[in-house]
């Protein structure tokens, strides 16, 4: 039987390890407070896996006694609020657009629902304010007058329904040609056009020969066709921008504009009629129309 020291001076049993001779550990027992506090705990968590959510298999997680989750109490929280505002969404489905402007409690509904539409769904490309995401970046601000397809409360809601180049049936669509690419127009045309395109807003362009861009503006390139004489657009052609208002959907520098005339801009806005209810459609119209920007 191996022998057990004990330490002439606190009378406890040693470890039996020892360092530089005489420095020896001592086998203190834990407190029987502490001991009894590890094994509650023990007992604890294995209750605890058992009462609530703990073991997944795969994806699944299986049942606990309660049957409860921190999960099933948000979508039991969702559901209430779902039914909670069922009757007003079901108002709001049935009004016409001119119900809205008329019913001043129905639309305050609109637009404290589309915050919350807009804050799920569209938030990430036009900002938190509805300004756009990074000016110049391709996505719009709408919190201007600038509005390609229409800023009136019926053209947003079309547009948030068919989106934009999106590949809905129904979908918005104008394209600005590559002329560049294209070969329609060389280096040096392309560059004489964005200088006459910067003199719209009072710009210029080193270099750019501003006679020949207008030329090439009006007669080659046919720029005008949708841009108008005088570059602010053509309001019968939707998606045609203003060039004249300084409001650049993809950036109003040289580098930028030379790279729209040779590149063209193909920009693009999911169509939401498959995710978002018309109610919702709607009500995120009116949030968007309110921020200050519509017609």
């Amino acid at each position: 039987m191996e022998h057990k020291e004990i330490d002439h001076i606190t009378g406890t049993e040693t470890t039996g390890h020892a360092w530089d001779g005489d420095l020896k550990e001592l086998n203190t027992p834990l407190p029987g407070w502490w001991v009894w506090i590890f094994w509650i705990t023990i007992v604890w968590g294995i209750a605890y896996s058992f009462v609530y959510p703990h073991w997944v298999i795969g994806t699944k997680v299986l049942p606990t006694v309660f049957d409860w989750s921190s999960r099933g109490d948000v979508h039991k929280a969702l559901d209430a609020a779902k039914t909670t505002m069922a009757p007003q969404f079901a108002k709001l489905e049935k009004a016409s657009l001119a119900d809205l402007r008329s019913d001043a409690a129905l639309s305050k509904f609109a637009d404290k629902a589309g915050e919350a539409v807009y804050g799920d769904n569209c938030v990430a490309c036009h900002g938190t304010g509805a300004n756009g995401v990074f000016s110049g970046s391709g996505y719009p601000n709408l919190t201007d007058n600038d509005w390609l397809y229409g800023g009136k409360l019926e053209d947003i809601v079309e547009t948030v329904r068919v989106g934009i180049r999106s590949g809905h049936e129904d979908e918005r669509t104008n394209t600005m040609a590559a002329y560049g690419d294209d070969k329609t127009l060389n280096a040096d045309q392309i560059k004489n056009v964005a200088g006459y395109v910067l003199s719209f807003s009072g710009n210029s362009l080193a270099g750019a020969d501003i006679a020949k861009g207008k030329q090439i503006y009006l007669e080659e390139a046919a720029c005008n066709a949708c841009h108008g004489d005088d570059g602010k657009g053509v309001s019968e052609i939707p998606g045609a921008p203003n060039l004249a208002d300084k409001i650049w959907l993809f950036g109003g520098s040289a580098e930028k504009i030379i790279t729209s005339i040779t590149h063209g801009r193909k920009g693009v806005m999911p169509a939401w009629d498959a995710r978002l209810t018309p109610a919702q459609i709607k009500a995120v119209a009116v949030y968007v129309h309110s921020r200050g920007g519509g017609k």
